[in-house]
């Protein structure tokens, strides 16, 4: 019954407590629209999109072939489909190794960029969520105490940290930036 009361002290308390900084929010919005928009670059330049998006489109057409095959117990389409099995492993480690190529460039830059806005906006906790949630609220080294602050009411109020503000933000921006550069390799 505590804890329904305290949620809903969090809840229905419409201030946010005074300690929320909203420049580091927006700062940790901006560097992950920032590298992902770095990133996409990057993988433009260095990736054939094109022939990924051909090599996509043949793996696709090689499983569905394989699963209808297996579904309908035809085995002669089945040995067909394995004969062809070794071409599209090499093409699935073709489009692999192509995809690596900007990460492997980009990793080591982007984690200094991590690491020097972590230590800027203080890495630790950023923005209040309406309820608590496992693993999010908290990282595994701090405990519930250290991520839940009271209120002015006395309600326990849960706060995200960095990473996982950071993390949210970059896959969020991520699935938008990529279809803006045209870099899904669907048809």
């Amino acid at each position: 019954m505590t804890l329904l009361f305290t949620l809903f002290l969090a809840l229905a308390s419409s201030t946010i407590p005074s300690s929320v900084n909203w420049e580091d929010i927006f700062l940790v919005v901006l560097m992950a629209i920032g590298v992902n928009l770095l990133y996409a670059v990057g993988r433009r330049k260095l990736t054939n999109v094109e022939k990924m998006r051909r090599y996509n489109f043949e793996l696709k057409a090689f499983r569905s072939e394989m699963t209808q095959a297996m579904r309908e117990g035809d085995k002669q389409k089945q040995e067909k489909m394995k004969k062809k099995q070794q071409q599209m492993n090499k093409m699935q480690m073709e489009m692999s190794k192509e995809q690596m190529k900007p990460t492997l460039l980009f990793m080591i830059p982007l984690w200094g960029v991590y690491f020097l806005m972590s230590s800027l906006v203080g890495g630790g906790l950023l923005v209040v969520l309406p309820i608590f949630i496992p693993y999010v609220a908290c990282s595994t080294s701090s405990t519930v105490a250290h991520c839940i602050s009271a209120t002015s009411f006395g309600a326990a109020v849960p706060w995200m940290p960095f990473f996982w503000w950071y993390m949210i933000c970059s896959f969020t921006f991520s699935t938008l930036i990529n279809r803006l550069f045209g870099l899904t390799f669907d048809y």
